[in-house]
């Protein structure tokens, strides 16, 4: 796997060269190394998209102290002042 020198987003092979979605820059291919090597294709279907990330939290999604409890109870781990 590579990644983009510039925004360190990964690259990936398109027309015998590197490609970087994020800069829309191609690099050259090292040719002697065997990085990339297609095993399988996969086909999409124009109607898919790609997925959205949130990164804010709704407070609502939070889990609450009784069931933080019963997860470390159940996995056998400390509280947060182990931490």
């Amino acid at each position: 796997m590579k990644f983009c020198p510039d925004c360190d987003n990964i690259i990936l092979p398109k027309n015998k060269k590197l490609y970087c979605k994020a800069c829309d820059k191609e690099f050259d291919l090292d040719s002697k190394a065997d990085d990339f090597k297609i095993v399988k294709k996969i086909k999409h279907d124009e109607k898919e998209t790609a997925p959205i990330v949130v990164k804010e939290t709704l407070a609502s999604a939070k889990i609450s102290a009784q069931d933080r409890k019963a997860y470390e109870e159940f996995f056998e781990l400390g509280g947060a002042e182990d931490f």
